[in-house]
């Protein structure tokens, strides 16, 4: 979420070391219920292991072990490469309730998974898929999630060699039995990203498989297998077409066509199988949008223009990929938000795997308004949007609906520059959903995201306010800005503004402009590297202030400095600018963009231009300053006679220092280490009130501006306000 990257302010590392990215394989002991001839059951001690496993992923039992919910027993190898922990007293199923068709997916997932397998055989992948696709499709096998997710651990296994036709076809036959499964099960899958993860994998092998059908001038010869409808192969087009999942894939070179359009009946010129449920017909890139619009029975279309073929051809696109999903049933949507809308129709997949997500001119898109009878029926306003998968939920940011009326439109029209980094997909109806900020929000992680957000929003306006009114203090008291404290108070003021500033902005890019960085574009390198420098600007305030803080309760300097406040802001002001400058001049392309859902929103440095750029002056300035903090604690602590009052003046003075030297930065680097949730909500909270704790202590808590405030508004002129 927008906030955690905000924040954070490029705290996030690549993740990377010499070690092997693995976890070792490791034993456990679980229950196994036992059902005995009188229907009773019992407890039967059982040792299980999981296999090798790459960081980041999840691994299943070697033998399979089902719980009373119905997902597996799973454990998670973690980034350090050592294995999550597991609940005790773990029970699983009897084996006499998982059938056999499970236990046989679980033992070829687990022999992929440690290379038992005859890998060196001829063809292995197509021989894996076969056997997996006749086993999911039989008719007297009830698909379970225990079996989405050992499918997908094959799949994902198979999807590392090289790209094949006919294990594609055989691919499809497996996702047409999946997308035939109960959604009760692919719910449950869901919550292990097994869905996602499917998706992803099918977009990303069909996709690769592209430059192997490119054929002008013959077809390239492919036996269906008995899962496919049918397999059209001429002139530029190569089609796979299942019972619930289809693959086209245009070459504009060959034929000029750019797109396709879906339809529910027959009409001239359209193709389709009538037991599949569709009808389609190929695009050319002088397509009439107005003429497309009013064509009878039309689901959905997309076809790129002539410009933007043009533009994509010049940057080295070769072909386009469509893929057509007969059902959402591998789209789960975990929410129980009533108010998300959820695709009605026929799901259409755009990929242009060539290029960059940023398109050079819009691409567009038509789809059936699902609501368009009702809204006919009853003249009432609906909302029907276009909307694409974001690999979690429906969303449509970076998408323009270009319509009269959504109520009385039966097309709605779309456009969008932006692509997703896997592949476009296109849903039917959609309502946004509000996350106000989502406090109700059904699902657990989002709503943790929303208070984050809703949490740093509150922080940088309740921190702009207290700038504004530091601002106007300095503006009326003259007495009160003349002061040296005042004078460093103010140029550190410099810096919290314009952090603070920037992130309002952002802020506002997120909610409402929703204007996406390219990259390596000069507006994400300018962004980069101006929220460097202010970054570094404000640390090197703290680091200054906190020497003089040093000298003041620890050297008790008495020598007079008359000018030390303007050869301090020389060194702040100079310093930040050296590793800006040079990771501009060395290193651009480090200022790279970073995503908030949808949108790049925000660019600042990453990788080596993050560590040496950033995180090593912070991490320098933060180490001091901890030591600075410490020493004067130690000190201050020592102070002997203390009543009360000087107890109090104490506290605030380790508050106000514990500010001031930008100790709260300590908490956002836990809470990028994953220390939990409670310490990312402290950073969030402290980090971004740091102007309004400085105008608590300086203005509210100082009593020359108290006093200006209050003859201000009183209306009396003293020596004490100066206008000038």
């Amino acid at each position: 979420m927008f906030s955690r990257s905000v924040a954070l302010l490029g705290l996030s590392l690549v993740a990377g070391g010499a070690a092997l990215p693995y976890c070792l394989p490791i034993a456990f002991t679980h229950f196994y219920e036992s059902r005995h001839e009188d229907g009773s059951f019992s407890l039967r001690n059982y040792s299980n292991s999981f296999p090798l496993t790459p960081i980041n992923e999840f691994a299943l039992t070697k033998e399979l072990c089902v719980q009373s919910s119905g997902l597996p027993v799973v454990r998670s190898c973690l980034a350090n490469r050592q294995w999550a922990e597991l609940g005790r007293n773990i029970t699983c199923r009897s084996t006499q309730t998982i059938s056999m068709e499970s236990q046989i997916l679980n033992e070829w997932q687990y022999e992929l998974n440690m290379g038992i397998s005859n890998r060196a055989s001829f063809n292995y992948p197509l021989i894996v898929m076969r056997n997996v696709s006749n086993l999911i499709n039989q008719k007297s096998h009830k698909i379970g999630a225990v079996d989405v997710l050992n499918v997908n651990k094959i799949i994902g296994q198979v999807a590392k060699e090289p790209k094949d036709v006919a294990v594609c076809m055989q691919l499809i036959g497996v996702y047409n039995g999946l997308m035939a499964t109960n959604s009760a099960e692919l719910e449950l899958s869901a919550q292990l990203n097994a869905t996602n993860d499917l998706l992803y994998t099918f977009e990303d092998y069909t996709n690769g498989l592209a430059p192997q059908l490119k054929s002008c001038n013959e077809s390239i010869p492919v036996d269906p297998t008995q899962q496919l409808i049918d397999v059209k192969m001429h002139n530029g087009v190569q089609a796979l077409i299942g019972r619930v999942l289809s693959v086209f894939y245009l070459f504009p070179e060959c034929n000029a066509y750019t797109g396709i359009a879906i339809y529910t009946e027959a009409g001239p010129g359209r193709q389709g199988c009538r037991h599949h449920g569709f009808w389609y017909r190929f695009l050319y890139a002088n397509q009439s949008l107005d003429v497309l619009k009013e064509e009878s029975a039309l689901l959905t279309a997309s076809y790129l223009t002539r410009d933007l073929w043009e533009a994509l051809k010049d940057a080295g696109t070769s072909y386009l990929v469509f893929k057509i999903y007969a059902n959402s049933a591998l789209f789960v949507d975990l929410s129980t938000d009533k108010g998300s809308a959820k695709p009605a129709s026929h799901i259409l997949s755009i990929s242009i795997p060539q290029v960059s997500t940023h398109l050079p001119y819009p691409l567009v898109f038509l789809l059936r308004n699902e609501d368009y009878d009702e809204a006919y029926r009853k003249r009432k306003q609906f909302n029907s949007y276009c909307a694409y998968w974001s690999y979690g939920s429906w969303m449509k940011k970076g998408i323009t609906t270009e319509t009269r009326s959504l109520s009385y439109d039966p097309v709605v029209v779309c456009f969008t520059n932006h692509l997703t980094q896997f592949a476009f997909l296109v849903g039917a109806s959609y309502k946004q959903r509000n996350c106000i900020y989502g406090l109700h929000h059904p699902q657990y992680t989002d709503r943790l995201e929303c208070v984050l957000d809703t949490t740093t929003a509150v922080g940088c306006g309740l921190s702009l306010f207290g700038l504004l009114i530091i601002w106007l203090t300095a503006a009326i008291s003259k007495k009160w800005r003349s002061m040296q404290s005042t004078k460093l108070l103010l140029n550190m003021c410099v810096a919290l503004t314009l952090l603070f500033v920037l992130m309002a902005l952002l802020y506002v890019n997120e909610w409402s402009v929703h204007y996406s960085f390219a990259e390596a574009s000069w507006s994400c390198r300018a962004l980069g590297a101006t929220f460097q420098y202010a970054v570094l600007f404000l640390f090197s305030w703290m680091l200054l202030v906190g020497c003089l803080q040093y000298r003041k309760h620890i050297t008790v300097l008495i020598a007079r400095t008359e000018n030390i406040v303007q050869h301090v802001a020389v060194i702040a002001w100079v310093v930040p600018l050296l590793p800006t400058l040079l990771l501009i001049l060395i290193d651009p392309d480090s200022y790279t963009p970073v995503m908030s859902g949808q949108f790049a929103v925000v660019c600042y440095p990453a990788g080596a231009g993050l560590i040496y750029g950033v995180l090593l002056p912070i991490g320098l300035v933060l180490s001091a300053n901890v030591c600075i903090f410490v020493r004067i604690l130690f000190r201050v602590a020592q102070l002997r006679h203390r009543n009360g009052q000087l107890i109090f003046q104490q506290f605030r003075l380790f508050a106000l220092l514990f500010f001031l030297l930008g100790l709260t930065w300590i908490f956002g680097i836990s809470a990028y280490f994953n220390a939990g949730f409670a310490l990312t909500f402290i950073f969030c909270l402290l980090a971004t009130l740091h102007g309004f704790v400085l105008f608590v202590y300086f203005v509210l808590f100082d009593s020359i501006a108290r006093t200006a405030w209050m003859q201000l508004l009183l209306r009396r002129h003293t020596a004490n306000v100066d206008y000038r």
